[in-house]
């Protein structure tokens, strides 16, 4: 396996791998033999696996989207857990999805001192990040619906949309279940290349719109 694994890795450099019938205890054992290691993301759909290599671009918009959320927070003064990368799985759903980025808000305090999170017993995380930057064999959003994640946002081709669960299915929305009182989607721009400016002159530019918008 561990031989598989290396070779499948130096093939993932520049491709995504598609695997067909391939059992729970299989999925199960390859997230074991990665670890915390980022460079490949497991997706599992009721028996289909895929194996997608870590882009810089994805990398950057998935650190930069993130980075957006936390300062958000703290400016509407919302307590928050973020979790990044976390596998989310459930064995009973056939459904495994790392995360590119995952934050609790709504249910924080329930997940406040917990170091391991069990979906049977704890609630998912409340939004979660998709960043969009190749084709993908499985779908993704299907996956978080299984899970019951209720809130996404997809980054896909410079534009941010937003789903929200219901009846077990994604409907796109003007407006966040974590951020009702805001208008996320005006986030955009700052998630956006600027040739002017560096990230952390964007964060504070976020920082102070963040603040015009919320007092104003």
């Amino acid at each position: 396996m561990e031989q598989t694994l290396s070779k499948t890795r130096r093939s993932l450099l520049s491709s995504i791998l598609v695997l067909n019938d391939v059992s729970w205890q299989t999925y199960d054992r390859l997230l074991d033999l990665l670890g915390d290691r980022g460079d490949v993301r497991l997706t599992y759909d009721r028996g289909t696996l895929e194996m997608m290599s870590s882009l810089p671009e994805h990398e950057t918009y998935s650190w930069t989207i993130g980075r957006l959320v936390v300062i958000l927070s703290e400016e509407l003064g919302l307590e928050i857990r973020g979790l990044k990368s976390t596998t989310w799985r459930s064995q009973v759903q056939a459904a495994g999805k790392e995360a590119d980025e995952c934050f609790y808000i709504q249910n924080e305090p329930r997940v406040r001192n917990k170091l391991n999170i069990d979906l049977s017993v704890d609630p998912p995380p409340d939004l979660a990040i998709e960043i969009d930057v190749t084709h993908s064999a499985i779908d993704k959003l299907g996956i978080y619906a299984r899970l019951q994640v209720p809130e996404v946002w997809r980054w896909q081709a410079g534009k941010l949309t937003i789903y929200i669960l219901e009846n077990q299915a994604y409907r796109e929305s003007d407006t966040s279940l974590a951020f009702a009182t805001f208008p996320v989607k005006e986030i955009e721009p700052f998630v956006r290349f600027d040739p002017q400016q560096g990230e952390n002159a964007r964060m504070r530019g976020f920082r102070d719109w963040v603040r015009s918008r919320y007092n104003g």
